[in-house]
């Protein structure tokens, strides 16, 4: 049989004159940005001196690494205070974070404020050293606690430090020699009293602290109960006025505990309100070109906080960075405060009440021709 034949099928026509068709020239491809990695990221800020104290610490203000606690604590206080509500309780705690280590602070440095548009200008603030998070644990609120409801208490009273068997014998000579060891320690820890300093406020005015040595006192395992605390000596019942502090935070309003960093405390101390702060993004004398471009920071970026400590088994108060709102996108959502920026904290409508309240009795008062009113 001969092989059948191929049909071929008829080729389509063209309409383009049997023009050879012109390739278009290709774009040159385009070099990626590198991609950001950790090497690639600023250095984190200095926030210890060789000392092992925060950077820019003041140095007549005791430095602490645990709460203090003032004598005027009673057992039902110390029971609230070492008590966490149940988990499924209307106010549960969270805990802090595992990795937490008593000490200066790593993710936050206290910064002098430059700014003449600061409403704290002159003083010193509380800055990211890097990028934190959204939610991040910041730094631990550290003060004396003590009773919430009491106006007036006495001077600070530090534990006594752990004794080694040199130590005891060493004490035992003193007191032969007619030495008396309570004496030493309050000369040691500096808290007579006598003489005061002028030291930064957090919020930027200028208070007056307790002379004293920076310390690091508490063994960090104690319960701070009444049994670890010496007796107030007659020289360190100073009266002072827990209701003029700019630092009083309530721990637990219905347990009647508070506690108060003006005489002593941690970075902490130095978060300032966010009202009245200049927004970073513009420069002084930046002139606005619409309404959304705010030149004054609207929102604070973190927040108080209390938590619970696992280790020594009480609640505590802690700055944490506020977590991402609903509508964040892209870097927003990755990072709440960005190095260098302020950490910002809103004191509440009350803290303000009572300042204006206390200014327009000050002004009363001067009117009145009262000059001792400060």
């Amino acid at each position: 049989m001969a092989p059948k034949e191929t049909k071929q099928k008829p080729t389509k026509k063209s309409h383009s004159n049997n023009k050879p068709k012109i390739s278009k020239p290709q774009k040159p491809q385009q070099r990626k940005p590198p991609s950001t990695t950790s090497s690639s990221q600023p250095p984190p800020l200095q926030t210890a001196d060789a000392n092992g104290l925060p950077l820019n610490w003041p140095p007549s203000l005791p430095y602490l690494i645990h709460p203090l606690f003032s004598p005027l604590l009673t057992p039902l206080h110390y029971s609230a205070l070492h008590t966490r509500p149940a988990p499924d309780s209307v106010e549960p705690l969270d805990e802090l974070p595992a990795d937490y280590v008593p000490g200066p602070c790593q993710k936050a440095v206290i910064l002098p404020i430059t700014d003449k548009r600061h409403p704290a200008f002159g003083q010193a603030g509380l800055f990211a050293a890097r990028d934190l998070r959204p939610g991040e644990f910041v730094v631990r609120y550290l003060g004396e606690v003590h009773p919430g409801g009491v106006e007036w208490g006495g001077g600070l009273v530090f534990p006594e430090p752990e004794k080694g068997d040199g130590e005891e014998d060493g004490e035992e000579d003193g007191e032969e020699d007619g030495e008396e060891v309570g004496e030493e320690v309050g000369e040691e820890d500096g808290k007579e009293g006598a003489d005061e300093q002028d030291g930064i406020d957090g919020e930027g005015e200028v208070v007056k602290q307790d002379d004293g040595k920076e310390v690091k006192q508490d063994d960090g395992q104690g319960q701070g109960g009444p049994q670890q605390q010496d007796a107030p000596r007659a020289e360190e019942m100073m009266p002072y006025n827990y209701k003029k502090s700019d630092y009083d935070l309530w721990l637990d309003h219905p347990s009647d505990l508070a506690i108060d960093a003006c005489r002593c405390g941690n970075e902490a101390r130095f978060v300032n309100d966010y009202r009245g702060i200049p927004n970073p993004v513009y420069p002084p004398g930046y002139v606005p070109q619409s309404k959304k471009e705010e030149l004054f920071l609207k929102r604070p970026n973190a927040e108080f906080k209390v938590v619970w400590d696992p280790v020594r088994k009480e609640k505590t108060m802690a700055v944490y960075v506020l977590p991402a709102g609903k509508k964040a996108v892209g870097r927003a959502r990755e990072v709440g405060i960005e190095r260098g920026r302020e950490v910002v904290v809103s004191y509440g409508k009350g803290f303000w009440e009572k300042r204006r309240e206390e200014e327009r009795l000050k002004g009363e008062v001067v009117e009145d021709g009262d000059e001792g009113y400060a």
